[in-house]
């Protein structure tokens, strides 16, 4: 059996020898922590710092009836976030998706709009491409240009969104350059010269490193020089975007971009302007992982209509209405239709037929087993919501329903022995008023 130094020690000179040992240890393992809490000081300083760049809030100039409406409190409520890419003149939204944040479920969803979706545009009155939403406010600081995009979105999904996030061109470039490029597989030979914005495009199939001017070539491309591109036209420009993503979040989550992503956020804060307090969702994105964020596209068609102001047909995307209201129900309003058709609704309301009517059309489109009852008592100031079961999950199903639609509710508990309804909803005065 082989003897170790220690073992020829005495029993004294074992107890120093293991005591400096302890002492050296120690050291050691503060020196660690150490370590640790400087890069965790440092991170939460930079990080910090970021946010109060990035972050910008609506200025007092901004009209009240297009503010967005405040951030739900409750825990099962969903913030919904409106991200812009802005194109070479920062006047149209080259890209347009719209984020819900499930803090509960610990879930992202992407909704993405094609940027030549038809819709009417907020504060113009007018049917375009929703892209050009953003332009018409530039400059105006009472009805500004993202929430303009904003509020066009909202209306044409039924939904309510709570932040804005613009990033410039240059802000793209510098996130893929930050964090050492980002691998994707190109699926086609891109061949695209438009010497008007200095763009050209020139890839090989296969996969390919891109940094960041190269990486922005890509997933602007939709066409080549021949014409020939996606043969479902901007949809598959949507899943290429959707696909970059997904890698760029690759990228992110190593451990050695991790460690500098305040730094990198002070970076190109220059590049992005925002409403969001990203504080409440610092610790969320902590907790999360690609897994949990899902990608969702608008549904609809392409078709050439007639502009009765230019004379002209023009090219459009238009959505399929049964389609979009399916996938805004799951990715942005988070309905789940399977446990909304275990879940019977009462609906009680004291006047306004018509709205009663029209929300119980929605409660039954998502899927709800709904009765219509008139008001027998007190009508609540704000539409409330009772869950009759004790089982919290199916009140916040149906209170999800309504405040995604900007409705002000309050729900309550009170079980009850009557197997007739599961959730009572008493449509409020302040609704009834509108």
């Amino acid at each position: 059996m082989a003897i170790s130094q220690l073992d020829l020690m005495g029993p004294r000179s074992r107890r120093r020898h293991r005591a400096r040992w302890a002492v050296w240890l120690r050291i050691i393992l503060l020196a660690v922590a150490g370590i640790i809490a400087g890069l965790v000081f440092y991170s939460v300083a930079m990080f910090s710092v970021a946010v109060g760049q990035i972050s910008d809030p609506l200025p007092p100039e901004v009209a009240p009836e297009v503010r967005p409406v405040p951030v739900p409190v409750q825990a099962y409520q969903r913030l919904n976030i409106l991200l812009m890419g802005l194109d070479n003149d920062q006047l149209r939204s080259d890209v347009m998706m719209l984020i819900s944040v499930d803090a509960e479920a610990k879930k992202i969803s992407v909704l993405q709009i094609p940027r030549d979706t038809r819709a009417l545009l907020a504060g113009k009155g007018t049917y375009e491409k929703i892209n050009g939403a953003y332009a018409y406010g530039v400059g105006d600081k009472q009805f500004p240009a993202n929430l303009r995009a904003l509020k066009t979105v909202e209306d044409l999904l039924d939904v309510t969104i709570h932040y804005t996030v613009v990033i410039k061109l240059d802000g793209f470039r510098r996130i893929v350059d930050n964090f050492g490029g980002v691998r994707v597989s190109i699926p086609r030979k891109m061949d695209y010269d438009d010497p008007d914005q200095n763009l050209h495009i020139h890839f090989q199939p296969g996969p390919q490193k891109l940094m960041g001017k190269q990486a922005l070539e890509f997933v602007r491309w939709r066409h080549n020089n021949d014409g020939t591109g996606y043969p479902d036209g901007d949809l598959g420009r949507i899943r290429t975007q959707q696909q970059f993503l997904s890698n760029v979040m690759d990228e992110i989550l190593k451990p050695s971009n991790l460690i500098n992503l305040p730094k990198q956020m002070l970076d190109i804060s220059k590049y992005v302007d925002s409403t969001v307090e990203v504080g409440r969702l610092a610790g969320l994105a902590a907790t999360m992982g690609k897994q949990d964020v899902e990608f969702f596209t608008l549904p609809g068609t392409d078709a050439y209509i007639m502009d009765p102001v230019l004379g002209m047909r023009l090219s459009y995307f238009v959505p399929d209405p049964d389609e979009t209201r399916k996938v805004v129900d799951k990715s942005i309003r988070g309905i789940d239709p399977q446990e909304a058709a275990k879940t019977k609704v009462q609906l009680v309301s004291a006047g306004q037929a018509d709205l009663a009517a029209q929300i119980a059309k929605q409660f039954s489109e998502q899927g709800f087993v709904v009765t219509m009852t008139p008001a027998a008592g007190e009508v609540p100031t704000k539409t409330r919501i009772t869950d009759l079961t004790g089982n919290a999950a199916k009140g916040q199903l149906v209170d999800r329903s309504l405040t995604s639609r900007g409705v002000s509710t309050e729900l309550v508990s009170q079980p009850t022995d009557q197997t007739a309804y599961d959730v009572r909803v008493e449509l409020g005065r302040e609704l009834l008023t509108k």
